[in-house]
């Protein structure tokens, strides 16, 4: 297939490109790295032609940035995916949407499927659940991704498990922002990546949770870490920050039903970051 990929040049776009070239599919990337910009409608209609799918992953996914910089989050996470989809309408191409399991936020439930209530608690997911309002009644045709919290090598230095690492190799003090007792289903980049595949592949629409069921809170990650790299980790606790949330247990048992298994547990995942 002729695949179009927009923020190839971030983390996770980067994985999934290698992926899909690996499968032998034609991928168009488009990212602004590379001069494409997510907000020109001309140009993204000139390399969304001819493509059978688009996975949209292009996106302000830093929570530090759409917090302090709302406007652009919403232009870039809201406006743009609205272009997006209307293009990829006007040319018949899928869509597949990467959302985000923070969409849940606090909303009381054990485990998240994908009926579950979206409750979001700050900007980044907010404007994620706002664009997934986009695809109501069009999910015959496209699908909406809802990815786990993600790390793996050469991850974004903002995201809490790389801060981790780099703290403990620096023999650094690490803050834990309120009691450290958040839950996280902490998913390798690789398995975020095969997961989006998997559901291009199957051709089947919706929304599907990407996200590994090993649920880990914040102060047993630093330990694990920790460990791994054989050192002791010297810890603070801190405010806790805006919009936090508490529990985070995700199920992608719709997603495994088409054949997905993540490949890294934790611990392993862990040992390709080290």
């Amino acid at each position: 297939m002729r695949i179009l990929v927009t923020g190839s040049e971030g983390f996770l776009g980067k994985v999934l490109c290698r992926q899909l070239l690996d499968d032998a599919h034609e991928v168009i990337g488009y990212d602004i790295a590379n001069g494409n910009d997510i907000l020109d409608v001309s140009q993204l209609r000139t390399a969304m032609t001819d493509c059978d799918v688009c996975i949209h992953v292009a996106a302000i996914a830093d929570l530090y940035i759409a917090e302090h910089q709302p406007e652009l989050a919403r232009n870039l996470n809201i406006n743009a995916t609205k272009s997006l989809l209307e293009i990829a309408e006007e040319l018949d191409v899928r869509v597949l949407f990467a959302s985000t399991v923070c969409a849940y936020g606090n909303n009381g439930v054990a485990v998240c499927v994908e009926e579950s209530p979206l409750a979001p608690t700050e900007v980044y997911a907010e404007s994620k659940a706002e664009a997934e309002q986009l695809f109501h009644g069009k999910l015959d045709n496209h699908a909406i991704l809802r990815l786990a919290t993600f790390y793996g090598p050469n991850m974004r230095s903002s995201l809490a498990t790389s801060i981790f690492i780099e703290a403990l190799k620096n023999d650094e003090q690490i803050h834990i922002h309120g009691n450290g007792l958040q839950t996280r289903c902490y998913t390798h980049v690789e398995d975020i990546a095969s997961g989006i595949i998997t559901v291009m592949d199957s051709q089947q629409n919706g929304i599907y949770n990407i996200s590994s069921d090993e649920e880990m809170n914040v102060i047993n990650l630093i330990e694990l870490i920790a460990e791994l790299m054989g050192k002791t980790a010297n810890t603070l606790h801190v405010e806790d920050r805006f919009g936090q949330i508490n529990k985070s247990k995700i199920s992608s048992m719709k997603l495994k039903k088409l054949g997905w298994k993540p490949k890294y547990d934790l611990k392993t995942g862990l040992q390709t970051c080290i």
